[in-house]
């Protein structure tokens, strides 16, 4: 009895060796089968065999390389691996440390990083109450063959950075993947696969109701002493998503040392009551994650807040918000904006058409980053104006193939004069130019212009490509 059970506890342990000396290859789970990876770039792939063994990485794009490199005491390991031009082959990574790990269906192409709030979170299916226009066309014609890759960042917060994993998984852009993705990051990939013809892989990292500062790091966050940071000791918080920093650290940090082509940014609503900071705050952001993701030019498209009237659809808190991300636009470079003035709805703030705000979006890449020619990629965009026998004459840039209606009423300016109260405009298009002729015969000396520029008010003035002008308010003289 005693030999038995001396026999049972040596295999026990023999066993328990063998399970430690092989142990096999754990990833972050940014890594994983159907990923899409950026092409002509250093990856950074990181994970855990068992202490101090040695990992063999192979990848099939380039046969007969092999790649070793040696867990630490902790058991774990960097590996940097060189990846192709984007095809729509697919590939095969391999992790050896004894026992063999490999990651299987992966596409090199680009990969886009998606953030924001609710109205980048919501999903292709509509929230609850609030469709998506056009969601069952693209939900059933979904076809998870075509080389799109979606991956949803499940949320979570975290006082200090997380540097292993987040919650989720890469999916292949089959209907019911499809459905319970990011409407506006779908559409925007879906028409640039259409067109650029390599791999896409789309990035989701959204959570409702967040504020800019909670998706920046508190090194962004540093030339703002007012903004209090979480304790980290903290546990509870009474807006998670509004507290500074905290979804930065659990939802965007784990991503570090992933190479991605640009980013897309959906939010604002949660900033609407101090423009000003927001304008302070944004492109410390921007110069954050460009450092984040080692590009110090990255592409960066970011979404206008549609029209929605808030407290009441004639005040002016969101039009004030909208002249910063306007002015936002203007001053940064690789910075293109969406507008929305023609997409919003008086009573939700979830606006329903997601499709063409994708599509706006990708059509700001297309132009930027992929350098396709022969159309504007924006709406018109104020420039200059000045006052011309009573009237005001205002320029818009991305109108150089005409603005439209012509030969009829341009409708949502306003003007006012020395006493600054505003009163609806006539306006008509200058014939084949890109001016338009503002006047109110009561006002004899205008000093204010400005277009759809209340928390819910649109117009029709657009550009040959449809495309409509974004909302502005102008001051002629001080």
């Amino acid at each position: 009895m005693i030999r038995n059970v001396a026999g049972m506890v040596l295999l026990a342990a023999t066993l328990l060796f063998n399970a430690t000396a092989y142990s096999r290859v754990t990833l972050r789970t940014i890594w994983g089968d159907n990923i899409v990876i950026q092409q002509n770039s250093e990856i950074l792939i990181s994970g855990t065999a068992n202490r101090a063994s040695k990992v063999v990485v192979t990848a099939s794009w380039n046969p007969g390389k092999r790649v070793v490199v040696y867990a630490d005491k902790d058991g774990s390991f960097q590996a940097k691996l060189l990846t192709p031009k984007g095809s729509q082959q697919y590939y095969q990574v391999c992790f050896d440390d004894g026992e063999t790990l490999c990651l299987n269906n992966i596409l090199v192409g680009d990969v886009w990083f998606c953030s924001g709030q609710s109205n980048m979170e919501m999903p292709v299916k509509g929230f609850r109450g609030q469709p998506v226009t056009g969601s069952l066309d693209a939900i059933v014609t979904a076809k998870a063959t075509r080389s799109i890759r979606l991956f949803t960042v499940k949320n979570a917060w975290s006082t200090t950075p997380a540097f292993n994993s987040v919650e989720g998984k890469w999916s292949a852009a089959g209907p019911e993947a499809v459905a319970d993705f990011s409407a506006a990051a779908y559409f925007f990939a879906n028409k640039l696969n259409q067109v650029v013809d390599i791999p896409i892989g789309i990035i989701n990292c959204s959570w409702s109701m967040s504020k800019i500062e909670a998706w920046m790091s508190r090194e962004m966050l540093a030339g703002f002493p007012a903004i209090a940071m979480p304790d980290p000791e903290q546990k509870e918080f009474g807006w998670t998503a509004g507290t500074p920093t905290l979804l930065f650290n659990a939802m965007v940090q784990p991503w570090q040392g992933f190479p991605v082509r640009g980013m897309l940014w959906y939010q604002g609503e949660a900033n609407t009551g101090n423009p000003q900071l927001y304008k302070k705050l944004f492109p410390e952001m921007l110069k954050g994650y460009r450092a984040f993701f080692h590009q110090q030019q990255m592409p960066f498209y970011f979404v206008q807040l549609a029209p929605w009237k808030s407290d009441h659809k004639d005040s002016l808190d969101w039009a004030q918000f909208r002249q910063v991300q306007l002015e936002l636009s203007q001053e940064l470079t690789h910075v293109g904006m969406v507008h929305t003035v023609d997409l919003g709805d008086e009573v939700f703030i979830h606006p329903p058409r997601k499709k063409e705000v994708g599509e706006r979006l990708a059509l700001w890449a297309l132009a930027d980053a992929y350098g396709v020619k022969g159309f504007t990629p924006t709406g018109p965009v104020f420039q200059s104006a000045s006052v011309k026998d009573g009237a005001v004459e205002v320029t818009f840039k991305y109108g150089e193939f005409g603005l439209n209606p012509e030969n009829a009423p341009v409708e949502g300016f306003e003007i006012a004069g020395s006493d600054g109260h505003f009163l609806p405009a006539q306006a008509v298009v200058i014939n084949a130019t890109a001016v338009v002729k503002v006047w109110n015969e009561a006002v004899s000396m205008p000093v204010q212009v400005r277009y759809c520029f209340r928390n819910y008010k649109t117009g029709n003035l657009v550009n040959n490509f449809a495309l409509p002008a974004a909302p502005f308010s102008y001051t002629l003289t001080k």
